[in-house]
């Protein structure tokens, strides 16, 4: 202690005797101890001052000596590249790197150790280290705070970070972003690294944030997540799986707040389960919620669709369904001048056979179609009344229920293989006479009943009925009573039989059938069925004949046959007689026309014999018009009434449910 108040007031006497004399050592105007022996050189004070460092230092920053080292803390963050040193030596000259310091002018670096050579007068060298230690920070600030990708709001006075988070964020396993001013940044203790660390956000944290000098403070981090505002339906469809009636899934069009859907062609608006897909937290019609996939609801009417976001706001759809229009359009069945036309739906085209002295200028079609309208050259055309001229080809065009169309092109082909073909469709006829026999339902389409007594029709000779050394006799007919010897298809009309040529007829009255051909001697060949007909049952009846043998089917199936003993056919002025042996001339007052008493749906002749195979697909064809017009029939009507129609098979099957279980009971 004594010590430092002898160099003060050394000091004070050096500074007094230097402003009075003028001149002093240490190269200029720091302060330079008095000489007391040749061989001083010590610094005995060193510091740098906010007088000589003014831009980056706010106080002293003193020096602690201990030997040849000079210690000296700044604060944290000063720049050490120029600062201005102030020491107390008792040497004449204090040198740094061999450039003389001027005490508390020259600056130097200090960002590494700086050595101070301080020289006696004597000649000898101290030399002090001078090392800047720039002191711990006290910094322990977040710049900057983000939470999978949303920045935090810190509050520095509060010590708190908000963030708001999007709606439906999870909070669980987030990972915090941060800039920081400090040397580590704790949670519970364990340390936080920015973009890696995972926490837990559903509850406030607290963050510890550490200076380099020890002190801490802390952060409280608060997460929300935001209520979502999202209200809208992204798809809305019914689906098969959830309607098993629809045939595919029905995809509804969202646009502006309506979603627009169009079920197929006969669906029912009714019952209808809709799946749709929302980003909204609850979707209502009227008070009731609506669950995808469950909820069941009626669609005659528009649906106001309600969606509510997490957040409580609303928004609206309007859903609206409708029932396609039928795209069909098709031609099921055509039957021209009441015979069955061949329909190619591939080709679009129909076809019919007809005899080649058919006159087809005005002959009637009746059809069958799945669309609403049938035209021809823009003349609506109505099953079973219009007529049309068949010289060349007539395009049918079908209009569907959605206005689609198609065309079909009939063509009428004069079939000289055909020498005669009448079905009785139509009571008035250029091609035959009829006398008594009235028009009834055959079994395809009308028919001609005959009374056994003296009904029949006559068709007028002509050299394509003559038939002379093959032919086919084809008959559809009904047996209503047996009546002995009754003639169901016969050429010729003298009651002597001089002019027949070839009949089919009864022999006898028990049903069983007899062909015979006769040529032009008179002598016939004949053979009777094996087989009889059945009175109420409908029969195909086909008689084939060549120059070798005569033959009679049933139904398809060989009935009976026998040689050709007679040859050639004989070319008969007779006209052909069908429901009788004879017209007006009776045979006598018992038999008198030796007439059929039945009905008779079609007749048709072919200039050749059939082999059995083509006997065998007649019968199948002919006799299956009825079920293919029952097919048509119902192609077009259940599609448009399905809902009737299931309705109807679940009550028939209860209804034969009821009467099995009622037998059963009554059995037992």
């Amino acid at each position: 202690m004594l010590k430092r108040i002898i160099i003060l007031i050394i000091i004070t006497l050096s500074t007094v005797l230097s402003g009075c004399g003028g001149g002093g050592g240490g190269g200029g105007s720091g302060t330079t101890v008095p000489k007391f022996d040749s061989g001083d050189n010590e610094i005995s004070d060193f510091r740098f001052t906010p007088l000589k460092n003014s831009t980056v230092l706010s106080a002293d920053a003193v020096g602690e000596i201990s030997g040849e080292s000079i210690t000296v803390t700044v604060p944290h963050g000063v720049s050490v590249a120029a600062l201005i040193a102030e020491y107390v030596t008792n040497s004449t000259d204090v040198e740094v790197n061999e450039v003389l310091q001027v005490n508390g002018e020259t600056a130097n670096d200090f960002s590494s150790p700086v050595d101070y050579k301080v020289m006696a007068d004597d000649g000898s060298e101290r030399v002090y280290t001078v090392t800047v230690v720039e002191a711990p920070s006290t910094d322990k600030k977040i710049l900057g705070f983000t939470l999978n990708g949303t920045e935090g709001v810190i509050d520095e006075v509060n010590g708190t970070i908000e963030i708001a988070m999007p709606p439906k964020s999870s909070l669980v396993g987030a990972t915090a972003s941060f800039s920081a001013l400090c040397s580590r940044i704790e949670v519970n203790g364990v340390e936080q690294v920015s973009g890696v660390t995972l926490n837990d956000f559903t509850s406030p944290l607290v963050y510890s944030v550490f200076a380099e000098d020890g002190s801490s403070r802390v952060y409280t981090v608060k997460a929300e997540v935001l209520p979502a505002p999202w209200k809208e339906i992204t798809s809305f469809a019914f689906r098969k799986s959830e309607n098993p009636l629809l045939p595919f899934d029905v995809t509804g069009v969202i646009e502006a707040g309506t979603i627009l859907l169009e079920l197929p062609y006969g669906s029912s608006l009714s019952d209808l389960v809709a799946y749709f897909v929302t980003t909204g937290e609850r979707v209502m019609i009227g008070e009731t919620e609506q669950l995808a996939g469950v909820t069941v609801n009626s669609y005659g009417e528009e649906l106001i669709y309600r969606i509510i976001a997490e957040d409580g706001s609303e928004q609206s759809y309007h859903v609206s369904a409708a029932v396609a229009k039928s795209d069909s359009r098709e031609i099921t069945e055509f039957r021209l001048d009441g015979e069955i036309a061949v329909i190619d739906q591939g080709q679009m085209n129909i076809t019919i056979d007809l005899p080649e002295s058919r006159d087809v200028t005005s002959l009637i079609a009746g059809f069958v179609t799945t669309g609403v309208s049938v035209t021809v050259n823009g003349v609506e055309q109505i099953s079973g009344v219009t007529p049309n001229d068949y010289s060349y080809p007539v395009i049918y065009r079908v209009t569907a229920d959605n206005n689609s169309t198609a065309d079909y092109t009939v063509s009428a082909n004069k079939n000289s293989t055909i020498p005669g073909l009448w079905n009785f469709e139509y009571a008035d006829s250029t091609e035959y006479t009829l006398f008594g026999a009235v028009l009834t339902e055959g079994l395809s389409g009308n028919a001609l009943q005959f009374d056994g007594y003296d009904d029949y029709v006559l068709v007028p000779d002509s050299d394509v009925l003559t038939l002379s050394e093959a032919g086919t006799i084809e008959v559809v007919l009904k047996v209503i009573a047996h009546t002995p010897y009754a003639g169901i298809v016969h050429k010729g009309v003298m009651r002597d039989f001089s002019d027949e040529a070839y009949s089919l007829q009864y022999w006898g009255n028990d049903g069983t059938l007899r062909f015979l051909i006769t040529g032009e001697s008179g002598v016939y060949s004949y053979t009777n069925s094996a087989s009889k007909l059945v009175p109420g049952e409908w029969y195909h009846i086909t008689a084939t004949w060549d120059l070798t043998e005569v033959k009679l089917y049933i139904n398809g199936a060989l009935a009976g046959s026998s040689v050709n003993n007679t040859g050639p056919v004989r070319d008969s002025d007779g006209g052909l007689v069908i429901g009788a042996q004879l017209t007006d001339q009776l045979y006598n007052s018992t038999y008198r026309n030796i007439g059929f008493n039945g009905i008779i749906d079609r007749v048709q002749l072919f200039s050749s014999a059939l082999d059995s195979d083509q006997v065998l697909s007649r019968y199948n064809t002919v006799m299956n018009q009825e079920t293919s017009a029952l097919t048509a029939f119902m192609l077009k009507v259940v599609p448009q009434n399905r809902g009737i129609v299931i309705i109807t098979f679940v009550c028939l099957l209860f209804a034969l449910t009821g009467f099995y279980i009622f037998n059963r009971i009554k059995s037992s």
